[in-house]
């Protein structure tokens, strides 16, 4: 037991709900979406369970960065969910960031050696300093911050795209490939808004915290009144894309689907809208984070069906 308590802090402070979804979400992508093609993939048997860690370790070394560099205005924004100085020091924190992100980088060189893709060594770390980058510089700024998280967000089914590309580029199926592209390329973007909104609103949230620590975020510059129109104005944005790809994409989407994706996905995005109009209280923005969280949740639910339905 006391074992299990030393360890604890350290699986919590890479966030262990998150990177489940990370890779619960690739997973979901090369099963269902691939599945048609399960023998000529880039990245089968052993190889996909080594790419899916790997994106895990990358999200888990931005998770320590980012509370080393925040820890002290995590104190302020959230001190019970804070594992830093109480549970695990400074120094022990930072050897494991450096611990995960060299078997990141282990695991990365593996994957582009068997998959005779050299050049993709160069993206691991490329996106390790870019999260360090977004902690240390642009996680302060007005919006560059929230971008790169979205991005990176975005990233987790984008490099599936970049793996994959010469199997969705030359498949044997143009209509595969056309569907493959529609999925993949509406997921990404969809994920990319859904998480900026999230970003936007923890911004609201953690406002005090940000103040005392100097950063000059959306919220804390131009006000809560702007912070919350931008996330009106993204949420309406994220409604319109999902109806326009519901009723152009060529992929077959049944009613079934269809109103799966309107009650679990649109309706939620109109009672956020509904509940900003309104509300000034910061257990209210805590409420919109977490249907946000539930919408990327059904969005992975929504991926296993209409997967099931491309020809």
């Amino acid at each position: 037991m006391e074992f299990l308590k030393k360890i604890a802090p350290y699986i919590f402070i890479v966030r262990p709900k998150n990177l489940l979804i990370i890779g619960f979400t690739q997973f979901i992508l090369y099963h269902f979406l691939f599945a048609t093609y399960a023998d000529v993939v880039a990245l089968s048997g052993h190889l996909l369970y080594i790419f899916i860690l790997d994106t895990i370790l990358i999200a888990a070394g931005g998770y320590i960065i980012n509370d080393i560099i925040d820890y002290k205005s995590d104190a302020v924004n959230k001190p019970d969910k804070t594992y830093l100085l109480n549970d695990i020091s400074i120094e022990n924190a930072k050897r494991y960031y450096y611990l995960i992100l060299f078997a990141g980088l282990v695991l990365s060189v593996y994957i582009a050696i068997k998959t005779n893709n050299i050049p993709l060594i160069a993206l691991y770390p490329m996106v390790c300093a870019v999260l360090y980058l977004y902690s240390r510089r642009y996680k302060s700024s007005v919006l560059t911050g929230n971008v790169i998280v979205s991005l990176f967000v975005a990233f987790v089914p984008g490099i599936i795209l970049l793996a994959e590309r010469n199997l969705i580029f030359n498949p044997t199926s143009e209509a595969m490939q056309s569907h493959i592209l529609q999925v993949l390329i509406f997921y990404i973007t969809f994920s990319f808004l859904i998480n900026f909104i999230r970003e936007i609103i923890k911004d609201i949230e953690d406002i005090e915290g940000d103040k005392n620590m100097g950063y000059v975020t959306l919220p804390i510059k131009y006000s809560i009144l702007v912070a919350k129109r931008w996330s009106i104005f993204l949420s309406l944005a994220s409604i319109v894309l999902l109806l326009a790809w519901m009723f152009t994409t060529s992929i077959p989407l049944d009613f079934r689907i269809m109103m799966y994706l309107l009650l679990l996905v649109a309706a939620p995005l109109v009672v956020i809208i509904q509940i900003l109009t309104k509300t000034t209280h910061k257990r209210d923005f805590s409420k919109i984070s977490t249907i946000l969280k539930w919408i990327m949740l059904a969005g992975l639910g929504a991926l296993i069906l209409i997967t099931k339905t491309i020809p």
